[in-house]
């Protein structure tokens, strides 16, 4: 296998042709699926009118350290994962899709994050790449929360929910108002199986001032605590988190949106109190 010194060196020797070098520090399963041949071509192909390319983004999860690159002009995106021996598992070549006028417009109200303690962005961002929610108009801002303890979200195995630090936390309102919505009383999943037929799970959905609504999904079976047209004080608890719905493991959907419907609203990017704004790879808390 190649050696490199360090990943970030990988992008230069990549886009001054050194092909052959990159190809041989890919995994065995990468070249599998692309021969050294089809990796030539499809970059060469990419970088033609390229100058240069510039950091992104570089986050730690799973064990995978993933970095993204964009061109000078920002309209190609290269994507690569290391492991810890600096192993490309992941490399792909990928135009850069933005959606500038919605990414200008935040929420009126300022907003926290419906947790306690600290948690751990898992999705969250202003591009696919750190926020695989971004291409969908009705979930472009939206974050999704685990609780990690040593790069891991679970002790011991993966084959109970209760072995997720993040099963069974407290789940607050993010800002004042009036509970429009709540699903309950589904089933929470056996970790790693999804409920496609009920995507958002056990859910809450919460009006806000200046016709805002802000939607908590994946809660834990029978736990949310309020109930519909019940007024709610910004930091009251509201339920538990759960593996319900669309979720592989348990892990807690936020967003605020135009509308109550789930399907039709568009998700607007989130003003929080405390001037931050999160992206994949932070851990954050309300303290």
């Amino acid at each position: 296998m190649e050696k490199f010194s360090s990943p970030e060196e990988i992008i230069d020797i990549w886009l001054s042709e050194g092909y052959e070098k990159v190809y041989n520090a890919t995994s065995k399963e990468f070249q599998k699926i692309v021969t050294l041949e089809q990796f030539i071509e499809l970059s060469t192909s990419f970088n033609n009118g390229v100058k240069n390319y510039q950091l992104e983004t570089k986050t730690v999860l799973q064990n995978l350290t993933h970095y993204v690159w964009l061109d000078d002009r920002r309209e190609k995106a290269v994507v690569a994962s290391f492991d810890k021996f600096n192993q490309i598992q992941r490399f792909y070549l990928t135009p850069f899709t933005v959606f500038p006028k919605t990414d200008q417009q935040y929420t009126e109200n300022k907003y926290i994050m419906p947790i306690r303690d600290e948690w751990f962005v898992f999705w969250g961002g202003t591009n696919e790449f750190v926020n695989y929610h971004y291409l969908y108009e009705s979930q472009r801002y939206a974050y999704d929360l685990v609780k990690v303890q040593d790069g891991q979200s679970y002790q011991n195995s993966q084959i109970r929910n209760e072995n997720f630090y993040a099963f069974d936390e407290d789940i607050i309102a993010p800002a004042d108002g009036k509970v429009v919505k709540v699903v309950d009383g589904i089933k929470d999943n056996v970790p790693g199986e999804m409920d496609e037929h009920n995507p958002a799970g056990n859910y809450v959905v919460i009006e806000h001032a200046n016709h805002e609504f802000s939607m908590i999904a994946h809660f834990k079976q029978n736990s949310i605590l309020v109930n519909s047209g019940e007024i709610v004080k910004e930091g009251q608890l509201i339920g538990k988190c759960g593996n319900s719905g669309n979720s592989s493991e348990s892990h807690i959907h936020f967003q605020v949106m135009d509308s109550p419907d789930l399907v039709y609203g568009k998700s607007i990017r989130i003003l929080f109190k405390d001037g931050k704004e999160p992206i994949q790879g932070d851990t954050i808390s309300n303290t």
